[in-house]
């Protein structure tokens, strides 16, 4: 694995941190076979957030391998996950926006399920690039299903589910992340959304709320 690691990264300089065990990294590139090859401290070095997207499409099935790696089932058996959530909670869904609509990521059936025609990249947040990438990840939080979880926690320490929402949309986030940098497509993750857009555009109830949002799309 060193040997083939070593084709694979080009360093900027020379400089090479060994007090630290790590090589710096700079202008790397993901290997040819994404990320069936590239092995996790290549992802790692690779992660970077992307603020330019391309004009290149990502195809559905490139979103589902992206949602896949978010929060995929990874153990059919006991219905595991690829990221672990407080208290075991699946208080998070992911929905996909695209050109073409919106649609929710089911994790079990790995499918994605339309629930709007209608493309509101432009209206999830007021930060410019983001209505230029091709897919808009949207994190939502069930509390019914969180406060489920939680027990007594839920009503002796409310606050622990709030940040519970945003910890597991996170852990999620960063499985995207390194997905998108095995496949040398950029990603980024932002609080900066109009919750009250995707709210209204998407009717969701009370009990759900936007977390964060996950731009994808070819780096520009």
């Amino acid at each position: 694995m060193t040997q083939q690691f070593s084709r694979r990264v080009f360093l900027a300089g020379s400089g090479v941190a060994a007090s630290a065990g790590i090589v710096g990294v700079a202008n790397a590139q993901p290997a040819p076979g994404g990320a069936e090859t590239v092995s996790v401290k290549e992802a790692l070095m690779l992660r970077r957030s992307t603020k330019r997207f391309g004009r290149g499409d990502v195809s559905r099935e490139k979103v589902l391998e992206i949602l896949w790696a978010a929060n995929g089932v990874n153990r059919p058996d006991s219905d595991g996950r690829t990221a672990p959530a407080w208290h075991g909670a699946k208080n998070i869904d992911i929905y996909a926006a695209l050109e073409d609509g919106v649609s929710l990521y089911d994790p079990v059936a790995n499918t994605l399920e339309k629930v709007s025609d209608t493309d509101i990249r432009a209206d999830v947040s007021p930060t410019a690039f983001v209505r230029r990438a091709p897919a808009v990840l949207i994190y939502v939080s069930d509390r019914q299903r969180l406060e489920e979880a939680a027990g007594d926690i839920a009503t002796s320490a409310p606050e622990e589910l709030e940040i519970a929402a945003r910890v597991n949309s996170a852990i999620m986030a960063q499985n995207v992340y390194l997905f998108c940098a095995a496949e040398g497509i950029g990603t980024c993750l932002l609080g900066t959304v109009d919750r009250e857009a995707i709210h209204t555009a998407l009717e969701f109830p009370d009990h759900l709320s936007v977390t964060y949002i996950q731009p994808v799309g070819e780096i520009g």
